[in-house]
């Protein structure tokens, strides 16, 4: 049964006083419900805005009012439930649809989130990403469905939280038309060019020095880049530094786009078996270096002397296929994100790489 609150009404100071008072004492109004403003007790009792004002803060100074940030006045066992630390935002991909990577992200989170004793408030959406399984490429809505969801999660949470961990798949184009709108906004696993958003992602120069640090030791004399497919962010970005690097040692490296479906599995493998150079595969994303690693040992080809295989993801896929990696702690990418988006400063914070000898490499 809905309460049924006081009538706010008297004459002069005293009676604002004593009405007051009385709601304190006997916890007659809603506990959530913000007292009336200045302007409508100081109209109802026949005094000025600023004596229902000092009112309203004297009362509050002898615990009798609480008055909360944002200026408003309740009675005073609401601050246990309305003063709580701002709440941190994730606005991912589809739980069920997660990789691993995603699975350790927001290990870190929650781990930073227990650290700075925040809670933590999940936003997930199908418009936002659609994927039928983790290897599958992720598919987005259009701009103007994602536009919307962001409107709706900042009208809906915006006063309730202090930061919010963007997923590596928002685009640049949409998240731009929300400047300082996105309150403490960091993104994960790739670069930003937007100055009022923070990032955490991977130092792919440092994978990629890594990775022909590799093949230089092990005599690797040619090197194919496997992509799982074009446009994921992260990928692009490693592929980038791949090449960078293997301008001068390898006179450019070709690049085998790896498609769910993939007729191109089959022609790397045909083509691996005529090559006699000894050749190192360099794979941007796990679940693609586990697809042709099956692929590898199918065709009884000679791991890792004659073909290595090396994954600069290194997520918990790669450690239990026990394949080498250059790749980084997403577990400590998330935690990082996390204390930037509720501390800041905002920040463009690279990963170092970490290597990771597996069998194949």
């Amino acid at each position: 049964m809905p309460q049924v609150k006081p009538k706010m009404q008297g004459k002069g100071v005293a009676a604002l006083r004593e009405s007051l008072i009385e709601i304190s004492r006997t916890n007659r109004w809603p506990l959530l419900e913000a007292l009336p403003v200045t302007r409508f007790l100081g109209k109802s009792y026949g005094i000025s805005n600023v004596s229902a004002f000092r009112v309203l803060n004297e009362l509050s100074d002898s615990g009798q009012l609480w008055r909360a940030a944002n200026g408003r006045y309740f009675l005073p066992d609401a601050r246990r439930l309305l003063e709580k630390p701002a709440m941190l935002a994730c606005l991912i991909r589809r739980l069920e649809h997660w990789t691993q990577v995603g699975r350790e992200i927001m290990l870190g989170v929650d781990e930073a989130c227990g650290e700075l004793e925040r809670a933590m408030l999940l936003v997930h959406d199908r418009v936002l990403f659609r994927q039928t399984d983790p290897t599958a490429r992720s598919l987005s809505g259009s701009d103007r469905e994602i536009r919307q969801t962001m409107e709706d999660f900042l009208l809906v949470h915006s006063e309730r939280i202090r930061g919010v961990v963007l997923d590596e798949l928002w685009p640049e184009r949409v998240l731009a038309r929300f400047k300082k709108r996105i309150p403490h906004g960091v993104v994960l696993y790739r670069r930003t060019n937007l100055p009022f958003l923070g990032c955490v992602s991977a130092d792919v120069q440092d994978a990629a020095q890594m990775v022909f640090n590799l093949a230089g030791q092990n005599q690797f004399a040619k090197l194919i880049i496997l992509m799982p497919f074009r446009g994921y962010a992260p990928s692009e970005e490693m592929l980038d530094a791949l090449q960078a690097a293997a301008k001068e040692p390898f006179g450019g490296a070709p690049v085998v786009t790896l498609a769910a479906s993939s007729s191109a599995l089959q022609n790397l493998v045909a083509g691996l078996r005529k090559e006699r150079r000894k050749t190192l595969l360099v794979a941007t994303e796990d679940n693609a270096a586990v697809a042709v690693l099956n692929a590898l040992r199918q065709a009884g080809m000679d791991l890792p002397k004659r073909v290595g295989l090396v994954t600069t993801m290194g997520s918990r896929i790669a450690l239990d296929h026990s394949i080498t990696s250059a790749g980084f702690d997403f577990r400590l990418m998330g935690a990082e994100a996390a204390r930037m988006a509720i501390n800041g400063p905002l920040q463009q914070l690279k990963l170092p790489a970490t290597f990771s000898l597996g069998s194949t490499a």
